[in-house]
C-alpha cells in the first residue's frame, strides 16, 4: 500500500512539473525583426499582443541566389550585418524604384543597395533569415526610393490637396493632381478611393510631398 501511494505521489509531481513547464513556454517571447516581443498568454481575459508592422531595412546585395538575397543590413533596423532574405514566388514583390515595374530575382545584382520591407519574424540563426514581402531595387544615385506603406488615413484638405499618414505615422502631402495608378491593372482608381488598410508605393521629394502612387489591391 505505501509503494502504491509513493508511485502515485511521484506521478503528482510529475505532472505538475510538465504543466509549469508548458506553462512557461506558452508564456515565452518571441524574437522580432524590429527588435520587438510578443508574449501570447492564454486564458479567458488576457489580450494577446502582437505586431504586425513592416520593418524597413537597406543595404548593399552581399549575394543573388535561387530564391534569396543577402544583405549587409545598415539600416539601424532589425539585426545589423548580414542578413537572409527569401523570396517568396506568391507573397514578395521585387520592383524597379523608379518605375514601379517587377524585376526578376535574376536582375538584382551584387553590390547595388536594396531597400526591403520584412514581416516581424527573424531566425536566430546566423546569419539571420527572414522572407521579404516587398524589395525595392535598381535605385539610381541620390535617388529617393519610394515608400511601401500601409494607410492609417487619407484627409482630403480646404484645397483639394491630401494629407496621408502611414501606419508608422509618416505624413505626406498628395497634390489634388497626384498621379495614381494600379499595381499591373488597368482599373481606374482615384485618390478619393484610398482608405485605411490600403497598401501603397509612395514617391515624394524630401519634403514628403507626394509625386505619385501605386495602389496594390
Amino acid at each position: 500500500m505505501m509503494k502504491r501511494k509513493l508511485m502515485a505521489a511521484a506521478c503528482a509531481a510529475g505532472l505538475l512539473a510538465v504543466a509549469g513547464a508548458m506553462s512557461v513556454m506558452a508564456q515565452s517571447p518571441t524574437i522580432f525583426a524590429g527588435g520587438a516581443v510578443s508574449i501570447e498568454a492564454g486564458g479567458p481575459g488576457v489580450e494577446k499582443e502582437t505586431q504586425s508592422e513592416l520593418t524597413k531595412i537597406w543595404g548593399t546585395v552581399l549575394s543573388v541566389n535561387d530564391g534569396s538575397i543577402s544583405i549587409d543590413n545598415q539600416s539601424g533596423n532589425s539585426s545589423a550585418g548580414e542578413v537572409i532574405l527569401h523570396i517568396s514566388d506568391e507573397n514578395t514583390r521585387i520592383l524597379d524604384a523608379v518605375n514601379g515595374y517587377p524585376v526578376q530575382l535574376s536582375d538584382v545584382k551584387v553590390g547595388e543597395v536594396i531597400y526591403a520591407y520584412i514581416g516581424p519574424a527573424m531566425t536566430m540563426s546566423l546569419p539571420p533569415q527572414t522572407t521579404a514581402e516587398m524589395i525595392i531595387c535598381q535605385i539610381p544615385a541620390d535617388y529617393k526610393a519610394p515608400d511601401y506603406i500601409t494607410v492609417k488615413s487619407m484627409e482630403k484638405n480646404a484645397d483639394g490637396s491630401w494629407t496621408l499618414t502611414s501606419t508608422d505615422e509618416t505624413v505626406y502631402q498628395i497634390p489634388a493632381d497626384c498621379t495614381i495608378i494600379p499595381y499591373m491593372t488597368r482599373q481606374m482608381v482615384y485618390l478619393e478611393g484610398v482608405e485605411k488598410g490600403n497598401q501603397l508605393l509612395v514617391w515624394s521629394d524630401a519634403e514628403n510631398n507626394g509625386q505619385k502612387l501605386v495602389l496594390f489591391n
